[in-house]
């Protein structure tokens, strides 16, 4: 055999080798192009930069004026200015869900990331944050980038006072490290975009309005992040910016004080009596059960409405006869509803026991708070 023709011999698996790694490569590249993208096979998160912003054109809600009663438990300043939620597609719901404390599937996860998390020299008001580089602090930047945020009935039970709720307190530990993150970088666009994370976080906690704690914890997150941008703002000499940040900042008191009026106008607990036999009774003057009916029916908020429904509940049991009849009037008709959550809230309300657990409570426990 001539060289020539040795050279041949071998040329031919070569090419062939070679053929098949090109090969092996373009099908790797085909599945990868093939792959779905991050978000159950939507596209990436997008976050908008804020709605531009007219100064001139602010406005400072009168939250202490005669007309704030009617108002909605929500910022009259649109918070699209200050932090507009990103574009993911993902239910938000579904990425806090599994830190759960203890049922959850990363419970141990949430619980060691609280274990890293340090007190922050001169900044006592941020309490205890995880380093800028924890790794789930990293991985959970996706959580505030979504659209939407939801949890009930898809992903927790409507049970009344059991009532699960996501771990709230990895939530808002997350929404002080970022803000701790942020208002520490000498980056100042980096630094908002991290404290607007906390906000956004905020504005998802808020969104599906049904459980109480959800919410409170949300509007702390936006609290929280707001004045980390106002703090970022005062140092780069944004006046505009500043100035939204301080009015949106003195929007959070007043819902608060709001929610807890509207808390307490259906509170059954101060008419809550135990006889010498352990019965209970519920005692509620006219003018109270008029006002929770009117709320548990009409409330323009879920969660106003959750607790109504509790207290509905109670009077269910151990309300006078007509009290009970027009509980139960109400609650089957709630209970028949397309309003998913609270028809299952509703029809928990109907169960055939009571829920003495939820006497028990002086004052009844908010709805979901017991956990955390």
């Amino acid at each position: 055999m001539t060289a020539l023709e040795v050279h041949r011999s071998r040329l031919v698996p070569v090419t062939a080798a070679v053929l098949l790694v090109i090969a092996l490569a373009s099908l790797l590249v085909l599945r990868i192009v093939a792959q779905e993208p991050p978000g159950d096979g939507q596209a990436a998160a997008h976050v908008p930069p804020p709605r531009q912003l007219d100064a001139a054109s602010l406005e400072v809600p009168c939250w202490s004026c005669p007309e704030a009663g009617s108002w909605p438990l929500l910022f009259r300043t649109d918070l699209d200015l200050l932090a507009p939620l990103g574009s993911g597609t993902r239910n938000a719901g579904e990425l806090l869900a599994p830190f759960e404390k203890e049922r959850g599937s990363r419970a141990d996860e949430a619980e060691a990331f609280m274990a890293r998390r340090r007190s922050v020299d001169n900044r006592p008001d941020l309490g205890e944050v995880a380093p800028a580089d924890d790794p789930l602090l990293l991985a959970s930047e996706p959580l505030a980038d979504q659209a939407r945020m939801w949890f009930y009935p898809d992903i927790f039970p409507m049970e009344g006072a059991a009532t699960r709720v996501p771990n709230l307190l990895l939530a808002l530990s997350l929404a002080r490290s970022w803000i701790a993150r942020g208002v520490q970088a000498t980056d100042a666009k980096a630094g908002l975009e991290d404290c607007r994370r906390a906000v956004r976080l905020g504005r998802l906690l808020r969104q599906e309005d049904v459980v109480l704690i959800n919410d409170l914890v949300g509007l702390a997150c936006i609290h929280i992040g707001t004045r980390g941008i106002f703090e970022i703002a005062q140092r780069i000499g944004d006046r505009d910016l500043a100035l939204l940040a301080s009015i949106v900042l003195g929007e959070v008191a007043p819902q608060r004080l709001y929610t807890s009026k509207r808390i307490a106008e259906v509170d059954v607990s101060p008419f809550v009596s135990k006889g010498s036999d352990g019965s209970y009774h519920v005692d509620l003057p006219e003018d109270r059960f008029e006002t929770l009916l009117e709320t548990l029916t009409s409330s323009p908020h879920r969660l106003i409405r959750g607790e109504a429904t509790l207290g509905a509940h109670a009077v269910l049991y151990y309300g006078s006869p007509d009290h009970r009849a027009r509980a139960r009037v109400a609650l089957e008709s709630i209970a028949s509803s397309d309003d998913i959550p609270f028809a299952s809230l509703a029809a928990w309300a109907l169960r055939p026991q009571p829920d003495d657990d939820l006497m028990l409570s002086h004052p009844p426990k908010a709805f979901g708070a017991h956990e955390n």
